[in-house]
């Protein structure tokens, strides 16, 4: 059988009417995999464990973890020796808050010293950078695979076939004009930009029953819209579950999705880190304990905590006690409630009204390593600037390469034109936000209704 790269090429050149036909064998590449198949079946035993026996093979990966850092990680030998710090010696998890917490503009300067002198297979990724600049992840590509089994069995409990089911995902991507088809997932993705547009959802709607979807997944606003106009449109479409990603959405959203599509909506967290994973089910956040070791750091609010996570997936660049800006509410019932960098009500006005909010806007391109910190700020209806922060300077193609990211991903809805400037609005935190928008719209169409 082809390798996976063998494979990507092939399916690259064929006709796209031809690539559903494909999916089965590519569905089986993944599914097939070693590393997929060893990562599941932890999965199932690891459920099967009692809470003492979770925990300890939960401290056992740590342990692993921060001695491998140690030895081959330049940045964590130097921090071991300068702190006392013996990975062999520890006796429990909590004697890892002797070592100092990692936040992303650090983990950014620090660069190659964050990764393993380890000839590791790899691949480059690039976080969103509207929180900051940029960071380059170096992963280990076995990681594409132990991340895909952790969350389809997370999925599967909701009736998902890893083999057979087909899902439907609204997020920021457009490779073609009508959908992208991601052969890995069985999966039909698209740009919520064609939801915004009047006459596009009878093609959307058409697209999503035809491929006799199961799954709903991605950013909540883009599929409270996509249920509105299913209302609107007297359009019914049954499915087996809503997943949200990516975005907070409240329990009003929650309950008009559940109506609409007569089916239980549950959400996921992750980051393009590799080093945290949650499931949020019955309105509870729920840390998953193989995939890494997560702290909850009190912040100054109270009942709020900061998300301090350990990740166990990618050996190349370990990230220990990471901090990320995503916070957690504890619920006078106990239950945790994931509000994140990623909550806003803030979003953008597209030319034709609609709301554009965070999931749609966010960058995810190369030339971000670039740029410290961006920001969008509007004054007009259809039109938007990009701020920019440099902290390197950009070409001219570089800088043609964004224009070109950014207006194939509004699809003429939103004009963006590109500005250099020295800084940007923050809150009283020092956080940068995403966006600044000054103008003032009519409240009927908030929350990406269509009307």
């Amino acid at each position: 059988m082809m390798n996976y790269n063998q494979l990507k090429k092939f399916y690259e050149k064929i006709p796209k009417e031809l690539k559903f036909a494909f999916a089965p064998i590519f569905v089986r590449v993944m599914v097939n995999n070693k590393v997929f198949q060893t990562t599941w079946k932890e999965l199932d035993e690891f459920e099967k464990m009692s809470l003492e026996q979770q925990k300890a093979l939960q401290f056992a990966k740590l342990k692993e973890t921060l001695i491998y850092s140690g030895e081959h990680v330049p940045y964590y030998k130097e921090l071991y020796t300068k702190v006392g710090f013996d990975p062999y010696r520890i006796e429990k998890a909590e004697d890892i808050t002797r070592l100092p917490l990692l936040e992303k503009r650090q983990a950014i300067d620090l660069g190659e010293r964050l990764y393993s002198d380890e000839n590791i297979k790899t691949y480059v990724t690039y976080t969103g950078g509207s929180s900051g600049k940029a960071m380059a992840c170096l992963l280990d590509k076995d990681s594409i695979y132990k991340e895909r089994a952790f969350v389809c069995h997370f999925l599967s409990k909701l009736g998902y076939d890893v083999l057979k089911s087909h899902t439907a995902a609204f997020w920021g991507h457009n490779k073609d004009a009508d959908y992208y088809y991601s052969p890995l997932k069985n999966e039909i993705v698209i740009s919520p930009f064609r939801l915004f547009k009047q006459d596009c959802f009878e093609n959307v709607y058409d697209t999503i029953l035809k491929f006799h979807t199961e799954f709903i997944m991605g950013y909540p606003s883009a599929i409270l819209l996509f249920a509105k106009l299913c209302q609107k449109h007297n359009k019914n479409l049954k499915v087996k579950s809503v997943v949200f990603y990516a975005e907070n959405y409240t329990v009003e959203d929650k309950c008009y999705i559940e109506k609409t599509f007569s089916c239980k909506a549950v959400s996921y967290y992750g980051h393009t880190e590799r080093a945290v994973f949650a499931s949020v089910y019955n309105d509870d956040c729920i840390f998953n304990d193989l995939y890494g070791y997560t702290e909850l750091i009190p912040t100054e609010i109270e009942n709020e905590y900061r998300i301090v996570c350990t990740g166990f997936l990618s050996r190349k660049m370990p990230l220990i006690r990471y901090a990320t800006d995503d916070v957690i509410h504890v619920l006078p019932d106990g239950k945790h409630q994931l509000i994140g960098h990623k909550k806003s009500d803030v979003y953008l006005i597209g030319k034709n009204g609609a709301h554009i909010f965070k999931g749609a806007m966010t960058l995810h391109i190369k030339e971000l390593k670039k740029i410290r910190t961006y920001q969008y700020v509007q004054d007009e209806v259809g039109k938007a600037d990009l701020d920019l922060i440099l902290d390197e300077e950009i070409t001219p193609s570089e800088m043609d390469s964004i224009q070109q990211y950014i207006d194939k991903r509004c699809e003429g809805l939103l004009d963006v034109t590109i500005k250099i400037v020295d800084e940007v609005k923050c809150t009283s935190r020092g956080k940068s936000l995403w966006a600044i928008c000054n103008v003032c719209d009519d409240a009927s169409i908030r929350k990406g209704s269509n009307k």
